[in-house]
């Protein structure tokens, strides 16, 4: 098909965590809804077994006492999912707490949200210990371990009579989920949403970008992108979730279970990438690959797609069966994405925010522009507050999918909304065809003193494209001097150091004046990250030189 646009694909349009799983159990029965290894086998659960256990472990908590918030730590489990569902299909609210938190931090959110059952795998039985010697507030503790059991009390409860929960009827419109940001800058606040805002961006998600088949399941789904794209959007299209058991598994679970589809974020399209050409070097049939590439992409210019014949060997390494990548969380290289296509694997970049339960806009699978976020979902508008010259402002959404507000921070709230319009924060631009461009943060745009507006995340862009041995950059203004921090990879390239001032000299005759990088900083190790492996915006450990 050519790159233009086509109609929306059809989806089941439901507005409630319990009409998913009513619906999905309906169609799909039988068919399984989860596979995942466990005690040295693998086991799947049908979409039918799944209703059951959500029910079940609904009530088990309904016995328990569980009237309000709960909050859950673990790593990518079925158990960790049936308590997200079960918590919120009973009238309550989940807290995904993230995993990579420091333990007071994670009691600051279970404190400040007021959860009253902790949920949590064996690797955090010492934040419950934590928790229990320092005066939490939570009531009821729960090891993952024991929700099998949970599960077979609930359902003999509901098999006694018991249906408070299994036919409670949900306001899909009340908060069900408060997710902590966590930002690259300032403290985490806590998202409200609603399952009828995830429901309707998961639906408004499907209507543009069609997956089929199974996927695996590699983000964590303590993360909003996680869960809506890895879980619910599987949930809803049919399709089996197959959980990976590790990142380190990654590869040996593409392998063994030959998924067709995976959500990810750009560091792992960047690392298949590379494994690929790198592979190809070893064994010195990088030439023949870009060969073969020039004869498949003459063959699509005449409307014949031999990929997956010519690239058998390549997708081999990542089980055979791999059609589609989605990648959010942050804008990936257009050459990664163009390179996986080549190979016959479809890359969909799109753009999103916790705030909008995420996804804001994708790509679609045969209608797509190059360094865009896609085109906006359905279920949202978009608008540019103050664009400047060149259209560029502040990305403002409103709609169905935008959150309640910042949990017991009025003030937050207050200031992130422009009457209904929730401000991203994010700089981007709309083009004629309605593909939103995302340029930068508004927080790390630099005003020249000639009034002249710099993305530094433009320029770090510029930079990983054109200074191939520059693994990581941050660009940042110094009084009237723009700086790049750097962190190079001297491991493939030992002297690139002896290269880099002549290399930026290059790239700013590529650019305008104003944008002209006046001095590097080359650091000695990673810049520190979040917990979703964005870089935190410190600078200036390393040597300085000046370009």
């Amino acid at each position: 098909m050519k790159n233009q646009n086509y109609p929306l694909y059809e989806v089941e349009q439901l507005n409630s965590f319990k009409e998913l799983i009513n619906f999905v159990a309906e169609k799909h029965g039988d068919n399984p809804a989860f596979t995942f290894e466990r005690n040295g086998g693998v086991k799947s659960v049908s979409y039918r077994q799944f209703k059951s256990d959500v029910a079940s472990l609904g009530t088990a908590f309904y016995k328990m006492g569980l009237s309000g918030k709960a909050a859950v730590i673990g790593e990518n489990s079925y158990e960790w999912i049936a308590t997200y569902f079960a918590v919120t299909n009973s009238g309550n609210v989940i807290v995904p707490l993230d995993k990579e938190l420091p333990i007071a931090d994670l009691k600051y959110i279970i404190d400040n949200s007021g959860a009253e059952m902790l949920v949590y795998s064996d690797s955090f039985s010492d934040l419950a210990a934590y928790l229990q010697e320092n005066g939490s507030n939570v009531k009821y503790y729960v090891n993952k371990n024991q929700i099998p059991e949970l599960i077979k009390q609930g359902e003999t409860a509901i098999k006694n009579g018991n249906t408070a929960i299994a036919n409670l009827e949900v306001d899909n419109k009340a908060m069900s989920t408060i997710l902590y940001t966590s930002g690259t800058t300032g403290m985490a606040k806590g998202v409200m949403l609603t399952p009828y805002a995830i429901m309707r961006d998961t639906v408004a998600a499907a209507n543009l970008a069609r997956t089929k088949g199974s996927h695996l399941l590699v983000l964590p789904l303590h993360h909003s992108f996680g869960f809506t794209g890895c879980c619910v959007f599987p949930l809803l299209v049919g399709g089996e979730i197959v959980i990976n058991s590790g990142l380190k598994n990654i590869l040996s679970d593409l392998e063994k279970f030959k998924p067709y589809n995976m959500f990810l974020v750009p560091l792992f399209i960047e690392k298949f990438y590379k494994r690929i050409w790198d592979a190809a070097k070893k064994k010195g049939k990088d030439g023949t690959l870009r060969k073969l590439i020039g004869i498949s992409n003459g063959m699509l210019k005449v409307g014949i797609d031999a990929r997956r014949v010519l690239f058998k060997s390549v997708l081999k390494a990542f089980g055979g069966n791999l059609e589609i990548i989605v990648s959010g969380g942050a804008p990936v290289d257009n050459k990664y994405v163009q390179g996986l296509r080549d190979f016959g694997i479809l890359a969909i970049n799109g753009y999103g925010i916790t705030e909008c339960s995420p996804v804001v806009a994708v790509n679609r699978n045969n209608y797509y522009r190059a360094d865009s976020a896609g085109q906006v979902v359905p279920a949202c508008e978009v608008k540019i507050l103050d664009p400047n010259e060149t259209g560029h402002g502040e990305i403002c959404v409103k709609g169905d999918i935008v959150m309640l507000g910042y949990y017991n921070n009025e003030q937050a709230t207050k200031d992130a909304f422009d009457g209904e319009w929730f401000k991203t924060g994010d700089i981007g631009y709309m083009d004629d065809d309605g593909f939103l461009f995302i340029t930068g943060r508004k927080k790390n745009l630099i005003i020249l003193g000639n009034g002249k507006n710099v993305y530094p995340e433009e320029l770090e862009f510029n930079i990983l494209n054109n200074i191939p041995y520059v693994s990581e950059v941050v660009v940042y203004a110094d009084g009237s001097a723009i700086v790049a921090e750097v962190f190079l990879d001297t491991e493939n390239d030992p002297d690139c150091a002896s290269r880099l001032y002549n290399d930026v000299i290059a790239l700013n005759k590529k650019l305008a004046s104003y944008q002209n990088i006046n001095r590097t900083i080359v650091r000695d190790t990673e810049f520190p990250k979040t917990t979703t492996k964005k870089i935190k915006r410190q600078y200036k450990n390393g040597t300085t030189t000046n370009a």
